[in-house]
């Protein structure tokens, strides 16, 4: 896939989705001995999504590569996330 078709994929999916966002970001912190059901559960207890919202929206990061079974994310989904978390504090002032 090129660059230019993973921050697509990654924009796509990205952007208007909060949850995505924390599990993306929380995916690191899933134990890698953990698979199936209990990876769900963990992953859902460390980012704060729910866990129907898990199962809705893992098969889909895992499919398009932003999460990957080595517990890594890809370094697009990671700008994206990046990039909402920046425009968030810009248009807050810095502010929660």
């Amino acid at each position: 896939m090129t660059d230019a078709a993973r921050t697509a994929v990654a924009v796509s999916i990205l952007a208007k989705d909060e949850s995505a966002r924390l599990l993306v970001l929380s995916w690191g912190l899933v134990e890698a001995a953990l698979v199936d059901r209990e990876a769900l559960l963990a992953w859902s207890r460390v980012s704060g999504v729910a866990v129907r919202q898990v199962e809705r929206i893992a098969p889909v990061l895992l499919a398009h590569g932003l999460c990957k079974q080595d517990r890594t994310v890809d370094p697009e989904a990671l700008r994206v996330c990046q990039h909402v978390a920046a425009n968030y504090l810009r248009s807050t002032g810095g502010k929660r």
